[in-house]
């Protein structure tokens, strides 16, 4: 199929680029520009970093017709290696508010030493690779909790959004390496708010919202985001089939 060629093709050229530039580190090169495949997302996230997704609630829905957040993650066997942020933190960030977000270099951060920490933990579950059943190259889902019962013990009221809010709404996510210069590559897609009783009015974030790259990090930001083009700009002949990816991407290091 094109699409599996050509995404092979790139992943291995990136793959390269990621070793050649970094002594084998299994970070992304800041300079690699090969785009992911279509509706994904290819995440570095290090030393606590979550990378921010936006959601926009359909008409006539509110914040308390939805009942749980999920996102899809692929890793290889190098990254599946590297110590995850205090060994566990594969949380839910957030509700943060567009205002909140300022620059740094090329992105848009709401900075962790700032307050944008604790207080915007709103799923505190303890999450390894292998607690929510990470296999290299293949996808994995994890499900989030945004009801605030599985918040950190810090965690602000005020972060939980009301029942009849409309948003937008500002979540961080993402599994991020546990030091500077030691970060997690990963690919991302389905990122999806899920309505209670209608799966028609899921609501499928297509990124942060902002035009530059955003995250909930320490500053300056170190980590990367760069996404593939919609599914919708991809004739059908070309887009991908759900799982498509998986077999070749144990083949290679991102």
């Amino acid at each position: 199929m094109k699409m599996k060629k050509w995404f092979f093709v790139a992943a291995a050229v990136t793959a390269a680029i990621v070793l050649a530039g970094c002594g084998g580190t299994p970070r992304a090169a800041p300079g690699d520009d090969h785009p992911p495949p279509p509706g994904t997302e290819r995440m570095m996230l290090e030393n606590g970093a979550y990378a921010i997704f936006r959601f926009d609630l359909p008409a006539g829905t509110v914040w308390a017709d939805f009942d749980r957040l999920t996102a899809e993650y692929m890793v290889d066997a190098a990254n599946l290696r590297v110590p995850q942020r205090n060994q566990n933190n594969v949380r839910l960030m957030g509700n943060f508010r567009e205002g909140m977000f300022e620059p740094s270099g090329r992105n848009l951060n709401a900075n962790l030493n700032d307050g944008f920490n604790a207080p915007f933990i709103m799923d505190n579950t303890p999450r390894t690779f292998a607690s929510v059943g990470a296999v290299a190259g293949e996808w994995f889902t994890v499900t989030y909790d945004i009801s605030g019962s599985a918040a950190h013990a810090e965690f602000s009221a005020r972060n939980l959004p009301a029942p009849d809010d409309t948003g937008p709404f500002f979540f961080g996510l993402g599994i991020p390496g546990h030091a500077e210069f030691r970060g997690i590559t990963q690919y991302v897609r389905n990122v999806t708010l899920h309505h209670a009783s209608n799966p028609a009015l899921n609501v499928v974030s297509t990124g942060s919202g902002f035009e530059d790259p955003a995250f909930n990090s320490f500053s300056p930001v170190m980590s990367t985001r760069v996404s593939g083009p919609p599914l919708a700009e991809v004739p059908a002949t070309e887009a991908p089939a759900p799982g498509e990816y998986a077999p070749e991407a144990a083949a290679y290091d991102y």
